[in-house]
C-alpha cells in the first residue's frame, strides 16, 4: 500500500481506463526501446496513443501522486 490513501483510491478509479503493462527492455535490446526512448534499469510512467505516439512520460516516478496526475493529464488531452 501506498503511504498516500488517496493516491492509491484516485489510482484504483482511473485504471480501469488505461492499460497498464510492465515490460522488461532486455537490457536496451528489445525492438520498441527506441521507439518508446527509455533506457535500461530506469522506471517510466508513459501514455501512449492507440498508434503509440506518446502524450506524456514521467521519468522515476517516486509514487502514485505523480503518476495519478499522468492519467489526469493524458484524460484531458483526449
Amino acid at each position: 500500500m501506498e503511504k498516500e490513501p488517496a493516491a492509491d483510491r484516485a489510482f484504483a478509479k482511473l485504471a480501469p481506463r488505461f492499460v497498464i503493462l510492465h515490460f522488461d527492455t532486455r537490457n536496451g535490446r528489445a525492438p520498441h526501446v527506441a521507439r518508446l526512448k527509455v533506457k535500461r534499469n530506469q522506471t517510466y510512467a508513459l501514455v501512449l496513443q492507440p498508434d503509440g505516439t506518446e502524450i506524456a512520460r514521467i521519468e522515476k516516478p517516486a509514487d502514485l501522486k505523480p503518476v495519478v496526475a499522468l492519467m489526469k493529464k493524458a484524460l484531458n488531452k483526449k
